[in-house]
């Protein structure tokens, strides 16, 4: 987590946006939130917390409430310049802030109200905020498949190609349009090719065209894959007993051990 890896890191010409205050503060806070949200999301899925710290999944729960309304915000920021800010990324940005943010809310309403409804709804949240980690990986390959097509291109600011090459010269010589007094500050437009074999600036290109797609595509996976898994769980959480969902057939005076469920 340190600044100067996520620096390294990130897709090349991501940081010409995220080194103003603005997208610098938020994407900083965003990714840190996340991290932590992943951890602490993880405890409230333990069942032997349930049974044996009723408050400290419910303190724990709010802290997660709170942390994932956060990271909503910053990463909304953030995401008008994220991968070039095109509509199709920004928009699929924004879905799944209100997917995981709503359903996180409806998920907190019922948690005195209907414990399975509230599973669910909690579910669906925690399956709505890792969509990001299945499009990272379908990045990987569609981004290989791309060039290996060779014709696809972005978008980039002359100045976001300035950022990465940080040659003038260079920049002039493969995109004469950006010739400018100020490369830093041009706001003009051209197509890079996108092609994981032509440097960082082809691949980050292969990136920004492929993220779209992975966002949208990710999304619907699993959201279909979330309703797959409730509904085929529901016989193992079909009654509440104390503050745990227990399977049809449960014997109330069976004893858990702790170790069973860790």
């Amino acid at each position: 987590m340190n600044p100067r890896i996520m620096v390294e890191q990130t897709v090349p010409g991501e940081f010409r946006w995220f080194h103003l205050s603005l997208y610098r503060i938020n994407y900083t806070v965003h990714i840190y939130l996340s991290v932590v949200l992943g951890f602490f999301v993880g405890l409230q899925f333990l069942p032997a917390i349930r049974r044996k710290s009723v408050f400290l999944h419910r303190v724990n729960g709010y802290a997660c409430l709170i942390i994932l309304i956060s990271a909503s915000v910053t990463g909304a920021i953030v995401a008008r310049r994220s991968f070039g800010g095109e509509l199709n990324q920004q928009s699929a940005y924004y879905l799944l802030a209100i997917m995981s943010t709503f359903s996180a809310l409806l998920g907190y309403w019922y948690v005195k109200r209907n414990t399975r409804a509230h599973r669910k709804w909690m579910m669906r949240s925690v399956v709505y905020f890792s969509v990001i980690i299945s499009t990272k990986l379908m990045m990987l390959a569609s981004r290989l498949i791309i060039t290996e097509i060779g014709s696809y291109y972005s978008l980039w600011r002359c100045d976001e190609v300035f950022f990465v090459l940080k040659n003038e010269t260079e920049l002039v010589s493969m995109f004469p349009q950006c010739t400018s007094a100020t490369p830093h500050e041009n706001g003009l437009y051209v197509p890079v090719h996108a092609s994981v074999h032509e440097g960082p600036l082809g691949t980050a290109s292969a990136v920004r065209a492929v993220q779209g797609m992975n966002l949208w595509i990710a999304t619907i996976i699993h959201v279909i894959a979330v309703e797959v898994y409730i509904r085929s769980t529901e016989s193992a959480n079909y009654s509440r007993h104390g503050f745990v969902l227990e399977p049809r057939d449960y014997n109330g005076e069976k004893t858990y051990s702790s170790r069973r469920f860790w």
